[in-house]
């Protein structure tokens, strides 16, 4: 009866490790930030676009767009909810930097990802 119940439990324990191998090899790779980021360009209407996880609905949405539009430098900001970007139209006499940026989206309980700004627009620090 011994060897029985031993042959069942090795038996058990190699299905259960099998199975845990096949849904661990269905989970997604570990990528990069870098690979991970999907690629952004930012529109010829704007100056610039945020990246920033976390926005789930339109009291998010409003609410980031209040934060980076009290923030120096950002005239308009404008929610893709669905794609969790913000896109920035920025003052001419001012462009804040990424790093200011960070902190607000941070301070608001969001992920800053990335920060793209437009070409001729410069970032006046990266923030890392």
């Amino acid at each position: 009866m011994r060897s029985r119940t031993a042959t069942f439990s090795v038996r058990s324990l190699f299905l259960v490790a099998a199975a845990l191998g096949l849904a661990l090899s269905l989970l997604p790779q570990t990528v990069t930030a870098q690979e991970a980021a999907p690629k952004v360009q930012v529109p010829d209407t704007a100056d610039a676009v945020l990246q920033v996880n976390g926005m789930a609905c339109s009291a998010c949405a409003q609410r980031m767009k209040s934060v980076l539009e009290d923030v120096e430098g950002v005239d308009r900001a404008t929610v893709l909810l669905e794609k969790q970007n913000v896109v920035l139209t920025l003052s001419d006499q001012q462009t804040p930097s990424e790093q200011i940026l960070r902190e607000a989206v941070t301070s608001a309980g969001y992920e800053f990802r990335t920060a793209v700004f437009a070409k001729g627009q410069k970032s006046k620090g990266t923030g890392e």
